[in-house]
């Protein structure tokens, strides 16, 4: 199933400016990891930074399943979600495009509607983490 998340994407644009540790020709010979592979505390806030994204884009949409959370367009998830990637990309030393990978794959895992489960279960801590980032 191939899913088209444009505002994923659109925040990526914004990590351009954000420093990588290695140079894109590495990057493009190493393979790209999963949220999966990489530790747990370092996973955790883009895991929850693709979710914020994916209820922000159920809200655009006017989905119902997207009401039951804090507006993720106006309230610091979007922000969430580009530091939150920007540091993956820091801490992993990876491209952007390996982080756009990693985002794509995520987002696709949880458009189902055992990931939509997932998504209401990880929310109360996804939601203490941007509170605790200041968003």
């Amino acid at each position: 199933m191939s899913l088209s998340f444009p505002g994923f994407f659109a925040a990526l644009l914004l990590l351009q400016g954000a420093p990588t540790a290695i140079a894109p020709a590495e990057a493009d010979e190493m393979a790209v990891p999963s949220l999966d592979q990489i530790p747990i505390e370092q996973a955790a806030a883009p895991r929850c930074g693709v979710a914020f994204a994916l209820v922000g884009r159920w809200q655009r949409a006017g989905e119902p399943r997207g009401s039951a959370y804090p507006d993720m367009n106006s309230e610091g998830g979007r922000e969430f979600f580009v530091r939150s990637m920007a540091g993956l990309m820091d801490s992993q030393g990876i491209s952007r495009e390996a982080v756009a990978a990693m985002v794509a794959a995520e987002a696709e895992s949880l458009a189902t509607p055992e990931g939509e489960q997932k998504v209401a279960a990880m929310m109360p801590a996804c939601l203490l983490m941007k509170q605790s980032a200041g968003l």
